[in-house]
């Protein structure tokens, strides 16, 4: 590969060692810092706030102490337009899910259990702590929040279409017989929060696909500050 920089003694013992991809990543900030600019006021505070021992040069320390700060910079202009549509698409592995099991190989109990919740006559959770025969039934039945996807398959379909408080089944799973209910849908909000999340996933990948383009010996994107 093509190196950007010119110390070709050191890069045969990078390369074994599998520190060449950790080496190109501190270039890339530092190209990206070199691009970026801090005013006079806010680098003497960084720098008076910057308490780690190293580094000991003065233009060396000065990079370090401004160098999250500038990155923060960079990722906000290059990437905040590109937050909604990041978010629309990955939003559904964003949501979590409760809600409540019992299942058991008795086909016909888990029948008459699910006759007596819907009639009001048993408890959901009571029911399950007697009678579900699985580690939910010390939680009374009640699973998650969890990804939507972190469940059996079969529970992931039904789920998926279900309304809170209704009550799914009962059907088999192996040998076993089930009886769901969704209790919540937690849908997740775009808040200040999560942008800032949405913001650092997003330059974690153009990251990685700029480090990849140049372990291949490809050359990468051009790198550009343009605040807004």
């Amino acid at each position: 590969m093509q190196l950007p920089f010119a110390d070709k003694e050191c890069w045969p013992l990078l390369r074994r060692s599998g520190r060449v991809r950790p080496l190109l990543e501190a270039w890339l900030e530092q190209c990206i810092c070199e691009q970026v600019p801090v005013e006079p006021a806010l680098e003497t505070e960084l720098l008076e706030a910057f308490s780690e021992p190293f580094p000991d040069e003065p233009q060396d320390r000065l990079y370090a102490a401004t160098r999250q700060e500038r990155l923060r910079r960079f990722k906000h202009a290059a990437f905040l337009l590109q937050v909604d549509e990041h978010f629309s698409r990955t939003k559904p592995q964003r949501d979590r899910l409760i809600y409540s099991m019992l299942r058991c190989r008795s086909a016909g109990r888990v029948a008459e259990l699910t006759l007596a919740i819907r009639e009001g006559e048993l408890d959901f959770a009571a029911a399950a702590i007697r009678w579900s025969e699985g580690p939910e039934s010390a939680s009374g039945g009640r699973i998650g929040p969890i990804h939507p996807d972190a469940g059996h398959p079969e529970l992931n379909v039904r789920l998926a279409t279900a309304s809170e408080g209704q009550l799914i089944g009962p059907f088999a799973v192996g040998d076993m017989h089930v009886l769901l209910r969704l209790d919540t849908r937690i849908s997740t909000t775009l808040d200040e929060a999560l942008q800032q999340q949405l913001i650092d996933e997003l330059y974690r990948q153009w990251l990685q696909r700029q480090l990849d383009r140049l372990l291949a010996g490809e050359t990468m994107d051009p790198i550009e500050y343009l605040p807004a």
